[in-house]
C-alpha cells in the first residue's frame, strides 16, 4: 500500500529520530514517502498533491492542527487518513481509541493497515474549511487566540496556559452583558440569542491534560454536529457547567447552556466581530459563521466505535 507520512516539525513530540523510527515501522510493510512541513498551511497542499500522485493513505505525525489540514487536502478523494500521534493533544486519535505516543501509534496503525480496519466520519464545514473535531465562536476563539499570541507560555506551561488564557477571555475580553450572537436553526424553528456557541463533532471536545472535556458529551464521530449555545455569562452558572462538563458524567446542557443535537445544519450571525477556532486554531474574528456538516466524508484507519 502506498503512504504518504506528513510530518510537522513544529509539533509538541516531533524529533527527527521519532519520525524516522515512525518511518521505518510503516517502510517493513509499506511504501512510504515522507513529506514535512515548513509552514503553516503547507499540509493542505501536500496532502491534496498525494492523492493525486495515487498515494491510498495520508498518515499524519503532529497535532490536531495539521490533522486538520490534512483533512481538507484529501476533498474529493478516496485517500483515507492514518493518526500517528506527535501533538501536545491529539483529540482527534484520543477520541477514537488510538494512541499520542507516534510509537505506539505506528505499530496500532500497522495492525490497523493489515486488518484494513477502517472507520468512516462526519466532517464539520464552516464556510469554505472542513473540520473534523470543534468550533466556537466567542469565548472558545478568544481562548485559542489567546494562547496562539504567548505561543512561548503555551511551549512551557501547557494546559495551564489555555487555563490562564481562559480566565483572561472570561473575566476581561468578553462582554459579559450583551449577547451580539443569533443563532439561526433550520426547519423554521425560532433564533436563539446567546453570547457565544460551542460546535462539537465528536466526543470529548477536547482534552485538559488526562481529563477530557465534554460540553457536548452526545456528539458522535459519525453523527450531525452537536451546538452548545451560552445564554448566560453568570459566574455561577459557568463554574457548575465547567464543572460537569469536566467530570465523569457530564449532561447535554445546563441552565442556561442548551445542547441542541444531531444537526446538519445552521447559521450564525453577530453584531461584532467575534473571534472564531476550527479544530483548536484560531482563524480570525467573523461576524458570520454557515455550518453544514459530511456525513460518512472521512475514511480513517481506526477501531469500530464503541457501542
Amino acid at each position: 500500500m502506498r503512504l504518504a507520512l506528513i510530518a510537522n516539525p513544529h509539533a509538541s513530540r516531533f524529533s527527527g529520530r521519532q519520525r524516522d523510527q515512525v518511518v521505518a515501522a510503516l517502510a517493513a510493510g509499506h511504501k512510504v514517502e515522507v513529506l514535512q512541513t515548513a509552514h503553516p498551511g503547507q499540509a493542505t497542499a501536500l496532502a491534496s498533491q498525494a492523492v493525486a500522485s495515487g498515494v491510498e493513505v495520508v498518515a499524519v505525525l503532529g497535532g490536531d492542527g495539521t490533522v486538520n489540514e490534512v483533512v481538507n487536502g484529501l476533498r474529493g478523494s478516496d485517500a483515507a487518513l492514518g493518526l500517528l500521534g506527535g501533538g501536545r493533544v491529539n483529540v482527534l486519535a484520543r477520541g477514537l481509541g488510538l494512541p499520542a505516543d507516534p510509537d505506539r501509534a505506528a505499530a496500532r496503525l500497522v495492525e490497523l493497515l493489515a486488518a484494513g480496519a477502517r472507520r468512516r466520519l462526519t466532517l464539520g464545514v464552516a464556510g469554505d474549511r472542513w473540520f473534523a473535531l470543534n468550533a466556537g465562536l466567542g469565548l472558545g476563539g478568544a481562548i485559542v487566540r489567546e494562547v496562539e499570541r504567548r505561543q512561548r507560555a503555551k511551549q512551557l506551561y501547557g494546559d495551564r496556559a489555555y487555563l490562564a488564557a481562559g480566565l483572561k477571555a472570561l473575566l476581561v475580553d468578553h462582554d459579559r452583558d450583551h449577547p451580539h450572537l443569533t443563532v439561526h436553526l433550520p426547519d423554521g424553528r425560532p433564533p436563539l440569542r446567546g453570547f457565544f456557541t460551542l460546535v462539537g463533532n465528536g466526543d470529548p471536545f477536547t482534552y485538559l491534560g488526562r481529563r477530557p472535556f465534554r460540553p457536548t458529551p452526545q456528539a458522535t464521530w459519525d453523527g450531525g454536529l452537536d451546538l452548545l449555545v451560552g445564554q448566560t455569562m453568570a459566574t455561577r452558572s459557568l463554574v457548575r457547567a465547567l464543572t460537569g462538563m469536566l467530570s465523569p458524567h457530564p449532561r447535554a446542557g445546563y441552565p442556561g447552556l442548551p445542547v441542541l443535537q444531531d444537526l446538519d445544519g445552521f447559521s450564525l450571525e453577530s453584531d461584532i466581530p467575534l473571534p472564531f477556532q476550527l479544530d483548536g486554531e484560531y482563524v480570525g474574528d467573523r461576524t458570520s459563521v454557515t455550518f453544514g456538516c459530511l456525513r460518512s466524508a472521512l475514511a480513517v484507519f481506526a477501531p469500530p466505535a464503541r457501542a
